[in-house]
């Protein structure tokens, strides 16, 4: 069996990526990671197709990534992925996109659980009901399922969920909350995308179709941190965290 280690694959950075600076967008990287894990879990028959047959989907809990090099138009990237660590519901994966010379340019974690499908709750047995790798223990940051912060937030925006949100899983899909926050951007943010260092996202609870939220932000140092507050299930949906140099 192949390690999964061994698995690269190619992906461009196109431009919808970028915005009005040049820079890229902060849901790019949940993007390129999703792309790539989308093909890497169909090579492992661990997709949406397998997980599915057990009433059973991934479902994103968070999601850490270190910026090391910026990214430009039309730049072909080369990611590989490998499942890290399975503790409690969690399972972690990292995530690795380098250039064509092989530098790094970006890194990362992600935490995971097994969505039951019918009950909408966490799947918590022991071991998955189908055939997975063992465990590569290489971990590539720092990084949590879990946030707390006891700052005060303002609010930025009310929002509604729309039919085009929603994924094949009948949630709105991860990569939206990344859009979520970057609408929060000032003109003078979206151009500092230049000095991102590092972005955590951390997802709460489901976005349903018809949801109404609130989009609050607060700031802390060189951090602008982020909160969607779903006002129709009365909880928090997510967090995120922007680092800058």
């Amino acid at each position: 069996m192949i390690s999964e280690k061994e698995c690269v694959y190619e992906l461009e950075a196109t431009v919808s990526f970028f915005n009005q600076h040049n820079q890229l967008k902060p849901y790019a990287y949940q993007i390129l990671f999703e792309q790539m894990v989308e093909r890497h879990l169909s090579d492992l028959n661990l997709n949406v197709d397998t997980t599915m047959k057990h009433g059973l989907a991934w479902a994103l809990v968070s999601m850490s990534v270190e910026i090391i090099k910026p990214i430009y138009t039309g730049m072909m990237l080369y990611g590989s992925t490998w499942y890290s660590q399975h503790r409690g519901p969690y399972f972690r994966r990292e995530l690795l996109f380098k250039d064509q010379s092989g530098d790094i340019v970006f890194q990362g974690s992600t935490y995971s659980v097994l969505l039951d499908i019918e009950k909408r709750s966490i799947f918590r047995k022991k071991q998955a009901p189908f055939t997975m790798h063992e465990p590569i223990e290489i971990f590539l940051l720092d990084a949590s399922p879990n946030f707390k912060t006891d700052l005060t937030f303002e609010s930025v925006t009310d929002r509604v969920v729309y039919p085009s949100y929603i994924d094949c899983l009948g949630h709105v899909n991860n990569c939206r909350y990344g859009e979520f926050a970057y609408d929060t951007f000032t003109d003078e943010e979206q151009e500092n995308l230049k000095n991102l260092k590092r972005m955590d996202l951390y997802f709460l609870s489901e976005l349903r179709c018809g949801d109404h939220f609130t989009m609050e932000k607060t700031y802390d140092v060189n951090q602008i941190i982020l909160r969607g507050s779903n006002k129709t299930k009365d909880d928090v949906s997510f967090n995120t965290v922007m680092s800058f140099k």
